[in-house]
C-alpha cells in the first residue's frame, strides 16, 4: 500500500491538498486544470468563441503548482478479525439466499415443463376422444403454450429418427405458434437448454384415427 500527498494550485489558490492514491489525486487534480484550461480557452463558451470576429484577440495565464510527498509504502494495517469474521458471514448468507432463489426457480421450471407436457397430452387424448376415422392436422388440437393460438411446431426432447413415420408422444415438450416460434419452451433454470429443443413443423404431423392410436409424419412429397 502506497500514499502520498499532493498539493496542486492554480493560479495560487490550492485546488487539491490531500493525501491517498496517487493515481486518483492525478485524475482529481487534472479535472480541476482542465476545468480551468476551459474558461481560460472560451470564457463566454463556444457559441461566444464561434461567434467573434476577425482579429479578436484574447490572453491568459495560468500558474500551476505541484507539491508532492510519499506518506506511507508498506502493508495496510491489518483489519480487526471481527470485521472480516462478520462480512464473511454476510457473504455466506447472500450466498445461501442466492442459491436458494435459484433452487426455487429451477424447481418451478421444471414444474412447469411437466405442465406443458400434461397439457399437450390432453390436447392429444381429446382429439383421439372424438372417435372420427381417418386424419387430421396436428394443430387444429395443439396450440402454443404461450398463447393458445394454433401451433406451428412442436418441441421434442430429442431428434426424430431419420425415415420414421410416427411422432412419439412422450418426446413432446411444448408447442409455439408461428408467432412465437423463436422461443424456447424451456425456462433458463431448467435442465434444458435452447439446444436440447428439436423442432417439428405441424403441417408434417397428423392425428391418425384408424387402427392404433398415433401421429403420423407425412411423407415428403
Amino acid at each position: 500500500m502506497i500514499k502520498h500527498r499532493f498539493v496542486v494550485r492554480l493560479n495560487g489558490q490550492p485546488v487539491i491538498d490531500k493525501e491517498g492514491n496517487a493515481y486518483e489525486l492525478f485524475r482529481e487534480a487534472e479535472g480541476k486544470i482542465t476545468q480551468q484550461l476551459w474558461q481560460a480557452f472560451m470564457p463566454g463558451g463556444w457559441q461566444n468563441l464561434r461567434a467573434t470576429p476577425v482579429g479578436t484577440k484574447a490572453a491568459s495565464n495560468i500558474n500551476i503548482s505541484v507539491a508532492w510527498e510519499c506518506t506511507f509504502n508498506g502493508r495496510a494495517p491489518a483489519r480487526p478479525k471481527h470485521v472480516i469474521a462478520a462480512e464473511k458471514a454476510a457473504q455466506a448468507a447472500k450466498g445461501q439466499a442466492r442459491r436458494e432463489r435459484e433452487a426455487k426457480w429451477r424447481a418451478e421450471a421444471e414444474q412447469k415443463v411437466i405442465n406443458m407436457r400434461e397439457r399437450i397430452k390432453r390436447q392429444v387424448d381429446y382429439a383421439f376422444s372424438q372417435g372420427k376415422t381417418g386424419t387430421e392436422p396436428a394443430a387444429k388440437y395443439i396450440t402454443c403454450q404461450h398463447c393458445d393460438g394454433p401451433a406451428a411446431v412442436v418441441c421434442l426432447n430429442q431428434p426424430v429418427a431419420r425415415g420414421a413415420s410416427v411422432l412419439d408422444e412422450d418426446t413432446i415438450v411444448g408447442a409455439l405458434c408461428a408467432a412465437h416460434i423463436q422461443h424456447s419452451p424451456y425456462s433458463y433454470y431448467t435442465r434444458y437448454s435452447r439446444n436440447d429443443v428439436f423442432k417439428v413443423e405441424c403441417s408434417k404431423l397428423e392425428f391418425f384415427y384408424d387402427g392404433v392410436r398415433q401421429i403420423a409424419i407425412k411423407a415428403k412429397p
